[in-house]
């Protein structure tokens, strides 16, 4: 999963593919401003089937906390499908 969200996110910005990790810093290092997660996470809600709610985006720090975000709400969505 962390390679298909690191290929969305580069979508948006630019992401040395080789480089980044779960610990690339989504602001800082990727540059991602405000505009480009939006855009991230309306991909990443396509891609994945889950719908990613502001209040938890916001506080999102780093490409493993992206990742660890949509499993779970993969796995919520799934609980509540079944």
């Amino acid at each position: 999963m962390l390679e298909k969200v690191l290929e969305i996110i580069n979508d948006f910005v630019d992401v040395d593919l080789d480089t980044a990790d779960e610990n690339t810093r989504l602001r800082g290092e990727l540059g991602l401003n405000s505009f480009d997660f939006v855009n991230v996470a309306i991909e990443l809600e396509r891609e994945f089937g889950v719908k990613i709610p502001d209040s938890a985006a916001a506080n999102l720090r780093t490409v493993g906390e992206l990742v660890e975000l949509v499993k779970t709400l993969q796995n919520e969505t799934a609980k509540e499908e079944a």
